[in-house]
């Protein structure tokens, strides 16, 4: 009896430990299988991404491995297959690389990282200060501006299309111009009403003139100019109408309408016609300087003497950490800082060798399929088209001010659209950094400048009157605009304007 007692206890033991036995598999299994169904689930945010896979996951990208970094100086290696290739669909896809760079950057607290796409072909190298930034990224060991530059201009040249000359006729005024050589000098164009954005401005004639270096840069006919432009097409006139007129040789983009004559260039808009001079150039000193700076690397170097061979820039800025300037009647523009090399570019105005045989410049890229000048008469629109909404609650009904502040907040560039196009647009003088500025109705446009005075300035018949001058603080605290009642540094001006 004892021994079949301890028989069926023994059997029990091992059914208890058979059952212990499954469970504890069971829950094994269970914790194996949520912590992958969790390392699978698709996150809704980056910041709840709790793997590095979870991270280039959300990017829509295929994480593969990482290991310890392969090369000196970097932290790790880590094997995927990014979504797109960096040029792709036509496009280059290089926000996608930078928002999922950053991403895994981040993620990794900005350790120093190689990121490999084998089926690409494509090794990104991440330099970091490992702490906060990242400082460079190499694709192929190209630095990335370079890279993608580099793309973009290689698919400009294998998807080559053209703006061809189109023949057609011109009115007196633009006769003049070319006979002339394009030298405004002997050419009458009325009374000149106003300055603005470097344009002489002919309102009543309908003109408005810039030149540079001595010569015609750019002209525009206004809705003011009644007569025909080019053929029989006036300012005004629809895009239908035009092309059924010109023909199919054009540049469409961003409402502007660009033709090309063995002449000129004309853009068309819904109420202008703007007309650049088409000048033969001599590129040959140009493509030594492009030689030469594809030898040293020396951009500030090569910058002084871009500038002092090519004066005649239409846009030129520049600081320590940037560098812009642009020849649209040329074709080259060039665009470099710290944040981005996008380099010396070529456009299809260009007529240099390099229009042909694209030699492979250091920071020389080609867009032979782009308008620099229809990207300059773009630029020239934007300053109208962006007209800010005044955070005065007293402004003018007719006139639109835009201006820049400088570091110590003093407005400078003051500059007055006509809303409604019924006035000439107008600005102050450049040297004009106002320190309180107030409309007294809608003309008159009230400006104080510390030390120096209290100015009024009329946007229509554009004179300026003096208020008070001296060397006072001419700090204004407040203007009553019912009263027209100026209260500055404890006093109080009636004003009458």
């Amino acid at each position: 009896m004892k021994k079949n007692t301890k028989r069926k206890m023994n059997k029990k033991k091992k059914k208890m430990i058979i059952i212990v036995a499954v469970i504890v598999a069971f829950l094994v299994l269970l914790t194996v299988i949520l912590k992958l169904i969790q390392n699978n689930k698709k996150i809704e945010s980056i910041y709840d991404a709790n793997s590095l896979k979870a991270v280039i996951e959300f990017c829509d990208c295929k994480y593969i491995a990482e290991k310890d970094s392969e090369l000196d100086d970097y932290n790790m290696d880590i094997y995927m297959e990014f979504k797109y290739s960096p040029y792709q669909d036509g496009k280059s896809q290089q926000p996608f690389y930078d928002v999922t760079i950053d991403a895994i950057t981040n993620y990794l607290s900005y350790r120093k990282i190689r990121l490999i796409d084998e089926s690409k072909g494509l090794v990104i190298r991440v330099d970091t200060n490992n702490t906060s930034k990242i400082t460079n990224k190499y694709f192929n060991d190209i630095e990335e501006s370079e890279y993608f530059n580099r793309l973009l201009s290689d698919a400009n040249l294998e998807n080559k299309s053209s703006l061809e000359e189109t023949n057609f006729s011109i009115n007196t005024e633009l006769q003049a111009l070319v006979n002339n050589e394009w030298n405004t000098s002997n050419i009458n164009f009325g009374q000149r009403t106003s300055t603005f954005r470097n344009y002489d401005i002919y309102f009543d004639n309908g003109y408005r003139v810039r030149n540079i270096a001595g010569k015609l840069f750019n002209i525009v006919f206004t809705n003011k100019f009644e007569k025909p432009v080019i053929g029989n097409i006036k300012v005004g006139d629809s895009f239908e109408t035009i092309k059924s007129q010109l023909g199919d040789n054009y540049i469409e983009k961003n409402g502007i309408l660009e033709y090309m004559s063995k002449d000129l260039y004309v853009c068309f808009t819904t109420n202008e016609i703007s007309v650049y001079p088409k000048i033969t150039y001599n590129y040959t000193m140009f493509e030594r300087l492009l030689e030469q700076y594809n030898e040293d690397k020396d951009f500030n170097s090569f910058m002084n003497n871009l500038t002092s061979m090519w004066p005649d820039y239409s846009y030129y800025a520049y600081d320590t950490d940037y560098c812009k300037i642009s020849y649209p009647l040329k074709g080259v523009k060039i665009d470099n800082s710290t944040n981005a090399l996008n380099g010396i570019q070529i456009f299809q105005e260009y007529t240099g060798s390099l229009a042909t045989e694209h030699k492979n410049y250091y920071q020389v890229y080609y867009k032979t399929n782009d308008s620099l000048i229809l990207d300059q008469e773009l630029n020239r629109l934007m300053d109208k088209s962006e007209i800010p909404s005044d955070s005065d609650t007293h402004i003018s009904s007719k006139y639109a001010e835009k201006s820049k502040l400088n570091e110590d907040g003093k407005k400078y560039n003051i500059a007055f659209f006509s809303i409604d196009g019924s006035n000439a647009d107008s600005e102050l003088d450049k040297n004009i950094y106002a320190d309180q500025t107030y409309w007294y109705d809608d003309d008159n446009y009230i400006y104080s400048i510390n030390h120096r005075g209290i100015y009024i300035y009329n946007a229509t018949t554009r004179k300026t009157m003096v208020l008070v001058e001296g060397t006072d603080e001419f700090n204004i605290t407040n203007f009553d605009y019912t009263n027209k009642i100026l209260t500055y540094d404890g006093k109080d001006i009636k004003i009458e304007a």
